[in-house]
């Protein structure tokens, strides 16, 4: 499974292109997916096995489930398969979703490692969300992730205490 961390700056150029820095090609692979990011607010890069996993768990979805299937057409419309950097190390950010995600012409854009996957964020955007969350959603969204998968019976807010 790949791994991606830290962030990069960069720009879109005049043909919806950008710079993907080597370390992160090289963990792409030559072959990878462009789709939207697991929380549906941006695009991300994925390797193509991860890819593949995650697209087998959707097509586990019945067709018939309305709307799951809504979800489903978003996802599927947006992604781009198989994908590979020119040999400048330049990816085309495909037409048909740079407009939907501000991924156009000059603007800053920030790839960002989220573990898994290398999404792609217009900079603006991706400032704006970051911090838009307050300091209770952080400790909120803290608590959850640490009750939901690390510990059942134990407060984050008590551990962070702790130190």
């Amino acid at each position: 499974m790949a791994e991606f961390n830290g962030r990069s700056l960069l720009t879109v150029d005049a043909k919806g292109r950008l710079f993907l820095p080597q370390s992160y090609r090289d963990t792409l692979g030559s072959d990878f997916v462009i789709s939207l990011s697991s929380d549906l607010k941006t695009l991300a890069f994925y390797c193509k096995e991860d890819w593949d996993r995650k697209s087998d768990t959707l097509r586990r979805i019945p067709e018939t489930d309305r709307r799951a299937h809504r979800l489903l057409r978003l996802i599927f419309s947006s992604t781009f398969a198989p994908y590979n950097a020119d040999a400048q190390g330049r990816v085309l950010i495909p037409q048909a979703v740079r407009q939907d995600y501000a991924l156009t012409e000059g603007s800053e854009v920030v790839l960002v490692g989220v573990g898994s996957n290398l999404e792609i964020w217009n900079a603006e955007r991706f400032r704006s969300d970051l911090v838009s969350m307050t300091e209770d959603e952080e400790d909120e969204s803290l608590d959850y992730v640490y009750d939901k998968y690390f510990s059942a019976s134990t407060d984050i807010n008590e551990r962070k205490a702790e130190q």
